[in-house]
């Protein structure tokens, strides 16, 4: 939500600071005595508790927790302070996704983590058209050797 704040200052949406931090963990650890109290608690739905209506939309049309490409695959977004949002994926479910994929009403490049058929990266990028055209070519005939069983456009 902090980071959908930078990004589009104009959805006006709340930051939540170290004083709503403290705030969230009061809330989720009222009543508990142990951590096993308080480990499966729902931080997500306490945390929207907190936006209205609209706002929990526009968190989840332009920061989503999954990240719907071109090709129906829906890979979760990591989200990080100071860092990139990021997916990880195989290289066959970016087939047929051939532009980078944007959040934050398309202001942020999303960080591609490509992995191998055996979930091994081989490629960290935010230039996927350059990745098809460039290096995907060389990799592939690796990969073919390697992973014969799979797809290979």
């Amino acid at each position: 939500m902090n980071l959908l704040g930078q990004w589009c200052p104009e959805l006006a949406l709340p930051p939540i600071g170290e004083q709503e931090r403290r705030q969230l963990v009061e809330q989720l650890c009222h009543g508990a005595f142990t951590f096993k109290d308080i480990k499966d608690k729902p931080v997500k739905a306490e945390v929207r508790s907190w936006l209205s209506q609209v706002q929990q939309g526009l968190v989840e049309k332009h920061a989503p927790e999954r990240l719907r490409l071109p090709n129906g695959k829906t890979p979760r977004v990591v989200y990080e302070p100071n860092a990139t949002p990021r997916i990880a994926v195989r290289i066959q479910e970016l087939y047929d996704v051939t532009a980078t994929p944007r959040i934050a009403m398309g202001r942020v490049p999303v960080l591609l983590h490509i992995l191998t058929p055996g979930m091994k990266p081989v490629q960290i990028t935010q230039d996927l058209a350059g990745f098809w055209r460039g290096h995907y070519p060389r990799l592939k005939q690796q990969l073919q050797r390697r992973y014969p069983r799979h797809e290979w456009r």
